[in-house]
């Protein structure tokens, strides 16, 4: 099974979830988790006009079954708004050095997190990870895209990664939508 059916059936189920970006806009692909989280407010904003969504913002909710985070490079910051709603699932999606070809997406196991360069994040992922399985009952998976360019100083994304996060928004839309449907 590959990584995007594995995340899909993850999913598919789901009766609340989280979607968390992370990264630093300023280092070229390590924003990408942030451009998808974005590109998906920005696709419902018109949907659902009533839920008064808005890309600037960093916390963003649908119908209290989907709440979409723009971190930046300080998830921790988060953990009280995911203690707060008790989603089901929650995923992280980031840049990851996995040494796999630019644009790659993995749904990477939480026991491997120290296994994959998550390099912008204050404090490391693995330790969020547990400070959240303490707290809460969900499941939380880690999906990472391998960057092809983390120059500091690039504002944006690079042609690649841009066309690829394109098409993970796409597979995420239609999860979530899938998810707003049931319920």
């Amino acid at each position: 099974m590959d990584n995007l059916t594995a995340l899909k059936e993850q999913l598919k189920y789901c009766r609340k979830l989280a979607v968390l970006g992370i990264g630093n806009t300023i280092r070229g692909d390590d924003g990408l988790g942030i451009f998808i989280v974005k590109s998906i407010v920005r696709h419902y904003t018109d949907k659902y006009p009533q839920q008064n969504l808005n890309i600037n913002k960093e916390v963003n909710k649908i119908f209290d079954k989907v709440i979409l985070i723009n971190c930046g490079t300080v998830p921790e910051n988060f953990t009280n708004v995911l203690k707060e709603e008790k989603p089901g699932k929650i995923v992280f999606i980031d840049a990851a050095v996995m040494g796999e070809k630019p644009g790659t997406v993995k749904l990477i196991d939480v026991r491997d997190i120290y296994r994959v360069g998550f390099s912008t994040h204050t404090l490391p992922l693995n330790v969020i990870v547990k400070y959240l399985t303490r707290y809460i009952d969900s499941e939380i998976l880690i999906v990472g895209m391998e960057p092809e360019k983390l120059d500091f100083g690039i504002e944006r994304l690079s042609e690649k990664i841009y066309k690829k996060c394109l098409e993970f928004t796409e597979i995420l839309i239609e999860l979530i939508d899938s998810i707003l449907e049931k319920y």
